[in-house]
């Protein structure tokens, strides 16, 4: 078997066949011929050989899978794995033992600090392994029962599924022991070990939690099964005996099944209520009550009827006209007071809102308009863009500027 002297190789290789390695990934579970994948490596069959020297995939005759590591490596990091690895947490478990042993007889300070340094990443490992190990219980539980159609198989894998619940629940005691028991953690005094404990502590908590809501589910299901099995071997004992032409004879099936009404394929009937009419003619209360419901549906609906239409949308909208806000006379007293022409102060005066050169325009005709008599109106004639204008001036400014022009 080959092997990468860097890890850059590996990942290099990783990277190239990416295309590979997913699609065998997507089908882990089913059987994959060599040729199905060979367009993902452009026919070329020698890669596939390279691959699989590296032990990166697994050939068989003209089978081909993802090696096992590699699988379990994805599995682990997408969070897919099916399967409940009690022995990991174990085997790390073990190793922060020994390791703690070593660090406690050694007095070199750098071999003190390689042997911490591992355990905590085996208590790292554990805290991740707990966690994805109680999701995937719990996952497992949900998806037997609810897509095992086998009654036999789907008890029996419950079965399985409480007991790697109960190892699962006793190895993380034995790690909750050691945290608590231990001199080594009570006397720690590196900080990133206090974190790292702490987390571990906090998700050993969770789990156990879980475990037992995990613990009562897995129960009820059991039950469930056991129930819908006496029942379905029941109707196959029923079965048998119609088949025989027992049933009637050797039970008292038809008489039971004759006497029960609330049987769930009993069609459900449905009764209406009607008032008698001699009851409403003699009885002046009923009477009443009747011309009263009818006299309270009659103004519903005239009600309905009268109902105004809907108020469009437009009338939300401000109508407000430019006309209606400017101060024709207030505009007349300020121009008055002007060394200027109409049109020019019309167009450069600082309105409250903003004023559109179209709307200054208007302003400009209807102050001449309306005004003609105050203002004085010379022969010259002003330019705007492509608009000729009259000069207007007020009635004072237009004598000054015409004795000033004599």
């Amino acid at each position: 078997m080959a092997k990468f002297e860097k890890i850059e190789n590996l990942l290099g290789e990783l990277y190239n066949h990416r295309n590979l390695f997913a699609a065998l990934f997507d089908k882990r579970m089913f059987p994959i011929q060599e040729e199905m994948v060979l367009p993902l490596v452009e026919h070329d069959t020698e890669k596939l050989e390279r691959l699989a020297a590296f032990d990166l995939l697994f050939r068989n005759q003209s089978q081909i899978s993802l090696e096992s590591r590699l699988q379990e490596f994805f599995e682990e990091f997408l969070e897919v794995d099916e399967t409940v690895h009690v022995l990991y947490i174990q085997e790390n478990l073990n190793q922060i033992k020994i390791n703690q042993s070593y660090y406690l007889k050694e007095n070199q300070a750098i071999k003190r600090d390689q042997y911490l340094i591992r355990i905590k990443k085996h208590l790292r490992r554990i805290t991740q392994i707990t966690l994805q190990n109680v999701k995937t219980l719990r996952n497992n539980t949900d998806e037997t029962y609810k897509t095992e159609t086998n009654f036999e198989i789907k008890k029996e894998k419950l079965t399985n599924l409480r007991s790697q619940r109960d190892e699962l629940e006793g190895v993380i005691k034995a790690v909750d022991r050691l945290l608590l028991d231990d001199l080594f953690f009570k006397t720690a005094v590196d900080a990133e070990l206090l974190i790292i404990v702490h987390r571990l502590r906090l998700a050993l908590n969770e789990s156990i939690h879980n475990l037992i809501e995990i613990q009562q589910q897995i129960i009820e299901y059991l039950n469930h099964i056991e129930k819908r099995v006496q029942i379905v071997e029941k109707v196959f004992r029923l079965k048998m005996l119609r088949d025989k032409h027992y049933l009637k004879e050797r039970t008292n099936f038809y008489q039971v099944v004759n006497s029960i009404q609330d049987l769930p394929m009993r069609k459900t009937e449905g009764f209406r209520t009607r008032l008698s009419i001699n009851d409403i003619l003699n009885d002046e209360v009923k009477r009443n009550m009747v011309l009263k419901v009818r006299g309270k549906l009659r103004n519903q609906k005239l009600i309905a009827l009268n109902t105004a239409g809907d108020i469009p949308e437009d009338a939300f909208l401000s109508q407000e006209q430019f006309e209606e806000v400017a101060n024709l006379h207030a505009l007349k007293r300020i121009f008055m007071g002007k060394n200027q022409d109409l049109f020019t102060f019309i167009l450069h005066h600082q309105f409250r809102n903003e004023v559109s050169v179209e709307n200054r325009i208007r302003l400009f005709c209807k102050l001449a308009s309306l005004f003609e008599t105050e203002f004085v109106f010379s022969d010259e004639t002003g330019k705007f863009e492509n608009l000729e204008y009259a000069m207007i001036y007020p009635g004072v400014t237009a004598e000054q500027h015409f004795t000033q022009v004599n």
